[in-house]
């Protein structure tokens, strides 16, 4: 007798499946975007206007947007890390597709930046450039070797690194 009474009074206790719904049949619950707590990644916010078309790289694994002032590859941001910048021409690939160059202009100074290598996390390289360089095109001499001119047989700067 006591153990019927107990499964009835369990049976009282416990909510069945219709009396568990808190909102009435058909309709969804209200549904607003979560708040942003993380203000540090507002800045890699992407508006969609890309300055340049998007570019694959010659092997085909990596992209690279610039957007809103920044540079992006595979959809991470990659310079700058703050602010933004102007980048005066889309950045060109390595021919192994593996690092990446453009020309930038940034509180008035036109710099050569160099990404050594997307594959694996490394920060950028900066040079400062002539502002006469601005117009100018990059060119791969090398794996590590840049060349700012008209034709990449015709430098009026170079640039390299050791890794």
């Amino acid at each position: 007798m006591r153990l019927l009474s107990l499964a009835l009074a369990l049976g009282l206790v416990t909510p069945s499946k219709a009396s568990a719904r808190a909102r009435p049949d058909g309709e969804d619950p209200a549904r607003t975007p979560p708040p942003e707590k993380q203000s540090r990644r507002r800045n890699d916010r992407r508006t969609g206007l890309l300055q340049f078309a998007a570019q694959r790289s010659p092997c085909g694994r990596h992209v690279v947007e610039v957007d809103n002032g920044a540079v992006f590859v595979d959809g991470r941001r990659v310079h700058p890390t703050m602010g933004v910048v102007q980048v005066l021409q889309a950045p060109l690939w390595r021919p192994d597709g593996d690092a990446l160059a453009w020309l930038e202009r940034r509180a008035g100074e036109t710099r050569l930046v160099v990404l050594p290598s997307v594959g694996k996390p490394s920060d950028t390289i900066v040079w400062p450039l002539p502002q006469a360089l601005a117009q100018d095109r990059v060119h791969w001499a090398g794996d590590n070797k840049i060349v700012v001119g008209p034709e990449a047989l015709q430098p009026r700067a170079v640039a390299s690194w050791s890794e």
